[in-house]
């Protein structure tokens, strides 16, 4: 009786510490993606200051660099090369403007991306897997919910219409079961591609405006909706070829040829299904 009482015990104290192991892993990549997200938004609030210090900024890229290197493996992405390339011009004082854009944007695509992969994720585990991978999500999400509002600033002040969308989505994500996943992430991926469509939208309509008055803000101008739309065109492209091949050529263009209304068509064309605004 004794031994069995000793047995018995010694499989509980090993089924508790196994249990704790299975935890650590999930809480850890939680941390490090709230670790990546704040780092994320942190560069984003260095860059904008009038004299940036760009070894702070460098610190900050540090911490997401691990998600980066892993998202480029994945996706064929270089974004580590690129933006470590991006921040030495920065820190040199060579076109800084446009430079720090492939810092900045080239982070949100590389957060899109993250955002697809645990929704990837979601597909393949149990109910607690899916709630797990869930709250990644959403802790990603945090790193680009700056854009959204900034978009709803540009096109729905009074409504606040994307960042809604955005956390009705992952709120519906969070509770979906194996028969409401597929709604639910295609809630996300939607709202995802409609914001991302308005800021290239946004950027372009930005250029019309600038191109008599500022070459240079154009660059820069330029240099977001080139990876804006990066995120959003294998959507457009699956979609439509010929809508991506004109919003290409567009981008590559002179700025006295860019046409806001003709993006936009070309857009929603891409995007068949869903409005823009």
């Amino acid at each position: 009786m004794k031994n069995t009482t000793i047995f018995c015990a010694l499989v509980l104290i090993t089924a508790l510490a196994g249990c704790s192991a299975d935890k650590k892993p999930r809480d850890s990549d939680l941390a490090a993606v709230k670790a990546y997200a704040q780092a994320e938004v942190t560069i984003e609030r260095l860059r904008k200051r009038k004299e940036p210090n760009w070894d702070a900024i460098a610190e900050q890229y540090e911490i997401t660099a691990a998600t980066v290197k892993k998202i480029d493996a994945k996706s064929g992405t270089l974004y580590d090369r690129r933006i470590r390339e991006a921040l030495k011009s920065c820190a040199a004082g060579e076109s800084v403007k446009v430079n720090q854009q492939t810092l900045a944007k080239g982070l949100q695509h590389v957060t899109v991306l993250a955002i697809t992969a645990g929704l990837d994720a979601m597909a393949k585990v149990d109910m607690a897997g899916r709630k797990a991978a869930a709250e990644r999500v959403a802790e990603y999400f945090e790193g680009i919910r700056p854009t959204f509002v900034r978009r709803d600033q540009d096109f729905f002040p009074q409504t606040k219409t994307l960042e809604k969308a955005a956390d009705e989505a992952l709120e519906r994500l969070e509770k979906a079961d194996s028969a409401a996943l597929l709604t639910a992430r295609r809630q996300l991926e939607d709202i995802l591609a409609r914001t991302y469509a308005l800021c290239v939208l946004y950027e372009v309509a930005q250029i019309e405006e600038l191109r008599v008055s500022d070459l240079a803000e154009c660059d820069v101008k330029r240099a977001e909706a080139v990876i804006f739309y990066r995120i959003i065109q294998h959507r457009i492209k699956k979609r439509s070829a010929r809508a991506d091949e004109a919003i290409s050529n567009m981008l590559k263009s002179g700025y006295d040829v860019m046409d806001s209304k003709s993006l936009e068509a070309n857009l929603q064309t891409g995007l068949a299904g869903i409005a823009l605004r």
